[in-house]
């Protein structure tokens, strides 16, 4: 392990280098990413299946991918490999792309991230996970490091700096291969609607607005967008998880480009929010008319859809959890989606537990072999362009 250790000065320089090897790139890449009735697809136009997984911290107040306190980051990655995922989606907040102090981090274990900050350790795993070919999806997660808010901008965050922080993502990483797009704003709810015409709380004009600052600068690239919440417009009443009803893309569908759009709702079952239809007599044979109306309908319509978001204590907590998800897996193979982003890696997401165990060394088989059953043996591309 102290092989790795760079000392600081030496591992700032490296920093900048990277960063004007970013700057020096060809303004318009070799690799490209696009959707294409109800797939992603590379440059070559080969089917991309993204066998994805969710691993936070960047978002929180640690400014850093969680784990470190247990192992080495590398070998993580080199895990996540190992089990069948390509993919790794990134939820970050804004104050991670400041220079913040990383805390939580066993240097012992991770000497070689002795003297970086937040946005060097960033570049460190988004440049680690591109080499191994894997697929990046960045992720604008929570405008405080702390909580999800319910509008893309808030009193002390504002939608100028939204913006200002999606340019900054879309040009330091455009040149990456493996960066395959930006998931625009996390899970929007609460006071969060479509179609209303108020451009305050309108979750579609800002998506709209933000799709066009990031593809101007990474016009290679996909923007995944969310539902809502509860809406008042063309859409059914109770039962939506926050980001997951799509229901008013039928009445007011969204101005970005169809072949840079991924809609990427998420949806969880009864380990994390008890829902009406969760104790129907019917259960869970009732879900899947359920999943069609918030979301499945407009894969049928050529929209790529993939759950960006989904997942549970799987049998550790409520029955009915591992049921459901049994139910969602189903729909999903059978709409013909064999990809998504599983929530989490982390063992420390206390709804829903993580792929790794609570030692975040062993592996809970079951989760995987459900995801498993997902993939199945589709082809497609499972690695970067060359």
């Amino acid at each position: 392990m102290f092989q790795r250790f760079l000392p600081a000065r030496l591992c700032a320089l490296l920093s900048l280098v990277f960063a004007a090897c970013l700057l020096l790139a060809p303004l318009r890449p070799a690799w490209s990413y696009e959707t294409r009735a109800g797939s992603i697809l590379d440059a070559a136009g080969h089917p991309v299946q993204l066998r994805g997984v969710n691993w936070f911290g960047f978002e929180t107040s640690n400014h850093v991918v969680h784990g470190l306190w247990a192992r080495h980051w590398q070998d993580m990655i080199l895990q996540m490999q190992e089990l069948g995922f390509n993919a790794v989606r990134l939820p970050l907040c804004p104050a991670t792309l400041q220079d913040a102090a990383p805390t939580s981090i066993d240097y012992q274990r991770n000497p070689d991230l002795a003297g970086l900050n937040s946005l060097q350790i960033l570049d460190r795993v988004v440049m680690e996970l591109n080499r191994r070919g894997m697929y990046i999806l960045l992720d604008h997660h929570s405008s405080d490091c702390k909580s999800i808010s319910e509008l893309w901008y808030t009193p002390t965050y504002s939608e100028a700096q939204w913006l200002a922080d999606l340019a900054f993502i879309a040009e330091r990483y455009r040149h990456v291969p493996g960066v395959i797009g930006i998931d625009l704003k996390n899970e929007p709810h609460g006071a969060a609607t479509w179609g209303s015409g108020n451009p305050a709380t309108d979750w579609n004009l800002a998506a709209e607005r933000a799709a066009a600052v990031v593809l101007r600068l990474a016009s290679h690239w996909l923007v995944a967008v969310k539902g809502v919440g509860e809406n008042p417009l063309c859409s059914s009443q109770g039962g939506h998880f926050w980001g997951g009803n799509l229901e008013p893309l039928a009445c007011r569908p969204l101005n970005i480009p169809a072949h840079r759009l991924l809609l990427l709702p998420h949806v969880y079952g009864p380990d994390v929010f008890s829902q009406p239809y969760f104790n129907a007599a019917d259960f869970p044979a009732n879900m899947p008319a359920i999943w069609e109306l918030h979301f499945g309908r407009f894969m049928q319509q050529g929209y790529t859809v993939l759950l960006g978001e989904f997942g549970g204590l799987y049998g550790q907590g409520l029955a009915s959890d591992r049921l459901w998800q049994d139910a969602l897996v189903d729909y999903l193979v059978s709409k013909g989606v064999r990809g998504s982003f599983y929530w989490a890696w982390n063992p420390n997401s206390g709804d829903t537990g993580g792929i790794l165990q609570d030692d975040w060394h062993s592996v809970r088989s079951d989760k995987l072999q459900l995801l498993q059953r997902l993939w199945g043996n589709v082809g497609g591309a499972t690695g970067k362009p060359h």
